[in-house]
């Protein structure tokens, strides 16, 4: 948490209490899904696909329809 690098953390993926958490420089954002598809305050979203890490690092997204 307290690295200098760029993070993006997930936590409970795949479940309806997702978060992704992310830190770019010293500004960190967390964000959780939910099932409105209108954000009140700008820090939820809704699930809209599924991305998979390969063993080589290769990220793969795979929206949902």
């Amino acid at each position: 948490i307290f690295s200098k690098e760029d993070y993006t953390i997930v936590k409970n993926p795949g479940a309806e209490n997702m978060e992704i958490i992310t830190k770019e420089g010293n500004e960190i954002k967390k964000y959780t899904s939910s099932d409105s598809d209108s954000p009140t305050n700008g820090s939820k979203g809704r699930r809209v696909g599924t991305a998979y890490q390969l063993e080589n690092g290769e990220i793969i997204y795979i929206p949902e329809k």
